[in-house]
């Protein structure tokens, strides 16, 4: 009995597995299509296309119009013309339908799946993978386990989500002091410093790449450990940095626990079903955000109070009867209805409405004697309105669209015209509404206006500031001081907000967005961004969940691989010990003996030559210049400092930077065809030598340009002011054409002569620009009592001529001081002192003249200083210009400046005069020249030179940009040029650890063109003036500038590398015949360890941009230009990935798209900015836009060669 019971329930539980199996079997065949990655990889491309299709869109259209015609819609209907940026195409006017018959018109749209489509595609290829492929791993008490952590993690995620808010409303901060907070994230960063050190112990030398990793590891994290012990005041994050790193800390830690539980459940494969969920809950929260969040703005004056926000992307007529004792009733008329034609009737409204005109934006200008109007009464009687071209809400001025109207009211009853009013925003910003005369005796005011909503709270502006930087009215920060009262949630509390530091209250979020001064009244007034967004910490929980994910994969990967290739070297140690006759097993086995024939010692020493040569060169090169006796110490007037666009700076400084701003070049020739340094020619414009005009500095290469000035072409394209003047009054004519045309029809209209027009401009401004901040007034001596006596008259002539100069030099001032010039002269600090601490040479000689001989007391002993340095200049005196110098600086210590501190400005000199990145190009190319010459014979003596040497330019390259660090206080990439040097570095250093792998020479390649490359963009990029600028507002954190910006740069730097090895692969096997089958595996694999690598950086890196711009200005994803080029290269990356796992590529393809990856790289880091839109775009730079298309067709020929049949190569012969 019992038998038989155990056998019918045996094959009870086998049929339910049968029926089981049976599902699975029938599900299957329908969810392997759309578990394909063939499925995945084409959802990539159609997501880059509809990307870049949108990013494109913005040029024309509005911001939020794009996001709800391509990303928030099933299907984008894509306008050809689109698809042709005026900038990119200028004088192209594409329709935007094709007319075939005076009836019919053809619309020149096409259908492409939408941001919605496309995602939800995505979403169903994820899940129906993970029910395919992904299966559980654990079985028994594992797999409860595992489910059971996968719940805690669950439930950790949701209560990080929830901590968001606090049942006041308020965002919940840790119960720890920020101070106790850090002190515990440095003792985790001293456990990590000490585990890996444990770990790198453990590991032993056997495995040797994978103990030089951890000891790399090890040495960064103590590096930083040590950094933030010794200098916790300087290493301190502060609050509201401690703030975002409070958020990943708690989003790290629900992460870690997932991962726990996928990698019992799913072994191996955790760490990408981990980062697939957090894809998944990424995705979820961007279509979240697009049904939920709600974006306005608060602008309140100080000692006001304001209970609604205003949406600047929607406008509304408001008819209001003010009569009312307490409230005003307002009727409210939606922007769908204010269309040219409309007739406007409704039962709440006191008289009806017809819109004579609407403009989307507009204009206004006083009205022109005799001109007509549409308006019959009110303002538009005095002013009208011009249509204006839309703003696209993604402009880098933030600028919106001013709406205006023609309004026509007339009775309800008997259809009398009541009169024609001009209605706008324009009005708005005067807080004036014209008043319509109703039938029934009350006059209603009528304004356009931003859309209101109002709130349950009520804020009000205690106080606001603005922190400009020195010397300039570049805002520094934004803060505001505000009462917020919701009786509601009892809620009576005083909070500041200020940039990157925001309020979050009752589901909304306040941030710092703006702020105004009225001119007239001088009263302040703060714009708070309002964001409607409950769920803002979810961006924060999907990103740590997917690093931690992206980690934890290609972290297992990584140490796979490097133990394979540790175990040839671990073999071959075990035979050479076994082999050996020696009692002591720790003992190595012998090295080789050395050859001692001439060959072998040419071999041996060479390397050693060129890297000494190489570093004796660079170490003279740095050696700051010796004055020769009876000369001028040029060197030591440059470590003067001064203050200009925002920062102290070295004289230096500002004669390079003008220089190469003037003329692309940091020297000159001067009339006897000798090399001068910039510092000279700034000496005698500012002490108004008369070789000053006479020499050659304003690059001019376009020959419309020259015909204009009555120039003759020229070698150098160099000429003198002296040359331009007789033409500057035409000259002037072009320039003001050329600005009205930029100005009307936006810059990409301007036609090339135009743009070098405007070039030239910028060049002679600069030059005029130091000629009015130092050339000093000359006044004629005062009369003495007894010239008076002698001859009173013409005393009396002498002082009326002292009076006019005075004035024209007291008017000249007042012009420089809007002009923000350099302030080279430090003012006396006490306790009545005003302004910044410093003022042009040129203002602070008046006031000293004025001190001194008008009216007989002490002047700034500064003044005296630089204008007898300035004198001795002009006369020739050497002593007494070297004397001069030296006095001043004693001064300057003596009364140190406000901000000034030598060490650093003396370091920025030494760093000008030394320029490692000029001259670590050049030495790159002599790598690559050793490289190549290893190809030819001698390989290993070149190959070691080569190496070595890189390895010295890249040690040269970063000291450079750890110097730069220490002058700007910053991370090491803050703008586009030092973008390209860490680029560089970044590079370098990869090629340097490939070369230390696999050893065949590839990372040499790389390194050394790399190195130069990125080096000569560097190089063009610093003629557009300070490479160490001060930041806006909004980008002046640390943090993000140190997590981002850095994570990002990595992100484009090993997609970058992995194209070039893509390229080598090429180019190595179409025309040589030593690339082997090995040589494309070992290829191939340098290739996807790369773009691992740079999927990881990518990702994180664009994802921390998110936050920071959730954090700044309330928008996890604003699908901004710079935004979407970052995604489409963790797109395109994550697309290569997928197309080698699904065997759509092998080697070769694999090589092919990582070239792709460079026009993709250079599209996000260069070729959005051509368009000349973006909230954070660094703006269009004249002949990028050459440039980056002849790269692209370079990269296609490349691809194409390729595309060559593998048995065409002749490495196939």
């Amino acid at each position: 009995m019992a038998g038989t019971t155990t056998h019918s329930k045996t094959v009870a539980l086998d049929d339910e597995r049968l029926d089981s199996l049976s599902v699975r079997a029938n599900i299957n065949p329908l969810l392997k299509p759309l578990a394909s990655l063939k499925f995945t990889v084409v959802l990539f491309a159609l997501a880059i296309v509809l990307v870049l299709i949108g990013t494109l869109a913005q040029a024309q259209d509005d911001i939020w119009q794009v996001m709800d015609d391509y990303f928030r819609t099933a299907i984008a209907w894509v306008p050809l013309k689109v698809l042709f940026p005026p900038s990119f195409f200028p004088g192209w006017d594409i329709p935007e339908s094709l007319r075939i018959s005076e009836t019919v018109s053809l619309p020149l749209t096409f259908p492409f799946p939408g941001g919605w489509l496309i995602g939800g595609l995505m979403g169903i290829n994820l899940l129906a993978a993970h029910g395919i492929r992904f299966k559980l791993q654990a079985k028994g008490s594992q797999r409860i386990a595992g489910f059971a952590l996968l719940a805690v993690g669950m439930f950790v995620t949701w209560l990080v989500i929830a901590s968001g808010t606090n049942q006041a409303g308020f965002s919940i901060a840790p119960k720890l002091e920020w101070k106790t907070l850090w002190y515990l994230s440095l003792a985790g960063l001293g456990a990590a410093w000490l585990g890996t050190g444990y770990a790198l112990f453990q590991v032993g030398t056997q495995r040797k790449l994978l103990c030089w990793a951890l000891a790399i590891v090890n040495v960064s994290i103590g590096g930083l450990f040590l950094y933030y012990v010794f200098q916790p005041d300087a290493g301190f994050l502060g609050e509201s940095e401690m703030r975002i790193l409070w958020q990943l800390i708690k989003a790290s830690f629900a992460g870690v626990v997932l991962l726990g539980g996928c990698l019992l459940l799913f072994k191996k494969r955790g760490g990408i079903v981990l980062l697939h969920w957090g894809i998944a809950l990424l995705m979820f929260n961007e279509l979240y955000v697009g049904l939920t969040n709600e974006e306005a703005q608060l602008t309140v004056s100080e000692n006001q109070t304001a209970n609604f926000v205003r949406d600047i992307r929607e406008v509304e007529l408001a008819v209001i009867d003010p009569s009312g004792k307490e409230t005003d009733d307002v009727v409210v008329i939606p922007k769908s209805m204010l269309k040219t034609g409309a007739k406007i009737k409704h039962e709440f409204l006191p008289f009806d409405i017809e819109v004579v005109k609407f403009l989307q934006n507009s204009n206004a200008r006083k009205l022109k004697p005799g001109e007509k109007t549409p308006a019959t009464a009110g303002v538009g009687q005095q002013w009208t309105v011009d249509e204006a071209k839309a703003s696209t809400g993604a402009d880098s001025n933030s600028s919106v669209d001013l709406t205006s109207a023609y309004l026509k009211f007339t009775d309800k009853k008997t259809g009398e015209e009541l009169g024609t009013y001009l209605v706008g925003l324009f009005l708005s910003n005067v807080d004036f509404s014209d008043s319509v005369a109703a039938p029934d005796g009350k006059a209603y005011d009528v304004a356009m206006r931003f859309k209101r909503t109002y709130k349950d709270y009520q804020v009000t502006l205690l106080d606001v500031r603005k922190d400009d930087y020195l010397g300039t009215d570049t805002p520094r920060n934004y803060s505001s001081n505000i009462q917020l009262v919701d009786k509601s949630r009892k809620v009576d509390r005083e909070v500041k907000i200020w940039m990157n530091n925001p309020l979050r209250f009752a589901g909304e979020t306040f941030y710092q967005s703006g702020y105004f001064q009225d001119p007239r009244t001088g009263t302040e007034t703060t714009t708070l961004q309002v964001v409607s967004n409950p769920g803002w910490m979810i961006p924060y929980v999907c990103c740590m969940i997917v690093v931690i994910g992206m980690l934890a994969q290609f972290g297992m990967v990584l140490i796979r691989f490097m133990d394979r290739q540790s175990r040839p070297v671990a073999a071959a140690k075990a035979v050479e010990k076994s082999s050996s006759k020696t009692d002591d097993d720790g003992v190595l086995p012998p090295l080789e003996e050395p050859d001692k024939t001439l060959a072998g010692m040419a071999a041996q020493w060479f390397p050693v030559l060129i890297v000494g040569i190489c570093a004796l060169y660079l170490l003279r090169v740095s050696m700051p210049p010796r004055t020769a006796e009876g000369e001028m110490d040029l060197y030591a007037f440059g470590k003067l400092p001064l203050v200009f666009e925002g920062r102290v700076k070295p004289f230096d400084t500002l004669a390079r930077n003008s220089m190469r701003i003037i003329s692309n070049k940091q020297d000159f020739k001067d009339n006897n065809v000798k090399r001068q340094p910039a510092i000279r020619w700034f000496l005698d414009v500012a002490a108004g030598t008369d070789a000053a005009e006479e020499h050659r500095v304003f690059r001019i290469e376009n020959l419309e340009v020259q015909q204009n000035l009555g120039l003759k072409p020229r070698k150098g394209y160099l000429y003198s002011l002296s040359e331009l003047r007789p033409k500057a009054v035409e000259f002037n004519e072009q320039v003001d054409k050329a600005r009205e045309v930029s100005r009307d029809q936006g810059a990409e209209h301007l036609s090339v002569f135009q743009r070098k027009v405007l070039e030239l401009d910028k060049r002679v401004r600069r030059y005029t620009l130091l000629q009015a901040a130092f050339v000093a007034a000359e006044f004629p001596p005062l009369p003495t009592e007894e010239e008076f006596k002698n001859n009173r008259e013409a005393a009396m002539k002498t002082l009326m001529l002292t009076k006019e100069v005075l004035e024209r030099a007291r008017a000249a001032n007042q012009a420089l001081s809007r002009m923000q010039p350099p302030r080279s002269v430090p003012t006396p600090q006490d306790e009545e002192a005003t302004g910044d601490g410093w003022e042009p040479f040129s203002m602070a000689w008046v006031n000293y003249f004025m001190t001194v001989d008008l009216q007989r007391e002490a002047g700034n002993p500064a003044t005296a200083a630089l204008k007898g340095i300035f004198d001795a200049y002009k006369a020739g005196d050497a002593k007494a210009f070297n004397r001069g110098v030296e006095d001043y600086n004693e001064l300057l210590a003596t009364e140190r400046p406000v901000d000034y501190r030598p060490a650093k400005v003396n370091a920025e000199a030494w760093f000008n005069h030394a320029s490692p990145f000029y001259y670590s190009a050049a030495l790159y190319i002599l790598a690559f020249v050793l490289t190549a010459l290893s190809w030819l014979g001698w390989t290993r003596p070149f190959n070691r030179a080569a190496f070595w040497l890189i390895v010295l330019l890249c040690g040269v390259q970063m000291a450079a940009v750890i110097m730069r660090m220490y002058i700007s206080g910053r991370p090491p990439v803050t703008n586009l040029y030092s973008s390209a040097v860490f680029i560089g570095l970044a590079a370098v250093l990869m090629g340097i650890v490939l070369e230390l792998i696999f050893k065949i020479g590839v990372g040499n390649v790389i390194a050394s063109t790399a190195g130069f490359v990125s080096l000569g963009i560097a190089h063009m990029l610093s003629n557009d003036g300070d490479t160490i600028g001060v930041l806006q507002a909004v980008l002046d954190t640390q943090f993000w500038l140190a997590t981002h910006v850095v994570c990002i740069t990595l992100g484009y730097a090993t997609t970058f590398v992995a194209g070039m090895l893509g390229l080598i692969y090429v180019i190595w096997g179409v025309f040589t015949t030593t690339f082997t089958p090995q040589n494309s595996k070992t290829m191939s694999r340098m290739i996807y360890g790369t773009v691992c690598f740079a999927l990881f950086f990518s990702f994180f890196g664009t994802v921390l941009g998110g936050l920071w711009a959730d954090d700044s200005w309330g928008r996890f994803w604003g699908w901004d230009p710079k935004e979407n080029g970052a995604l489409i290269i963790v797109l395109w990356n994550a697309l290569i990935l997928h197309a080698r796992w699904g065997g759509m590529v092998k080697d070769r393809g694999l090589a092919m798209l990582a070239i792709f990856g460079n026009i993709v790289t250079a599209w996000s880091w260069f070729g959005v900015n051509e368009l000349g839109i973006g909230l954070h775009s660094y703006g269009f730079t004249d002949g990028v836009l050459k440039a980056l298309a002849m790269f692209w067709v370079s990269q296609m020929a490349v691809i194409l060669l390729g595309a060559i049949p593998r048995n065409k190569w002749r490495s196939a012969a």
